[in-house]
């Protein structure tokens, strides 16, 4: 990584966690709307094997989408606790890494739903343990 992808870097995840959740951030021209963090059970043959937690951030494709989409948050947690506990029911386990990758693209078409001006989905915490 060069050194000017890491200050940019830097200042994206310095920005974003200066954003409150269900806000919407500008920099650089691109906006982000964050979200409070998601828990769902990991589930494995009826028994409750652990807890999956991922905080995300909206990418959004423009400054009014942002805008609209922080007032829509039930809507958006809704979308994303049925995407999170289907992924942790179907890829997650506590006892191995989660694949942010996938989570994420499990995530993005079930958010897009609720609005289509959401351009990505970024996981920018995820962790899972043990019940």
């Amino acid at each position: 990584m060069t050194r000017s992808a890491l200050t940019a870097s830097a200042v994206l995840a310095a920005s974003i966690a200066i954003a409150a959740p269900g806000h919407a951030a500008e920099v650089q021209g691109t906006d982000f709307v964050t979200m409070d963090e998601i828990s769902v059970p990991i589930v494995d043959a009826s028994r409750v094997e652990g807890v999956l937690r991922v905080s995300i951030v909206l990418q959004m494709r423009d400054a009014d989408g942002a805008t609209r989409l922080a007032q829509r948050m039930p809507e958006l947690r809704a979308a994303g606790l049925s995407a999170a506990v289907e992924f942790a029911r179907l890829h997650a386990s506590p006892f191995t890494p989660v694949d942010a990758r996938k989570l994420a693209a499990a995530m993005t078409p079930a958010l897009s739903r609720v609005d289509a001006g959401i351009a990505k989905v970024l996981i920018v915490r995820l962790s899972a343990f043990t019940a």
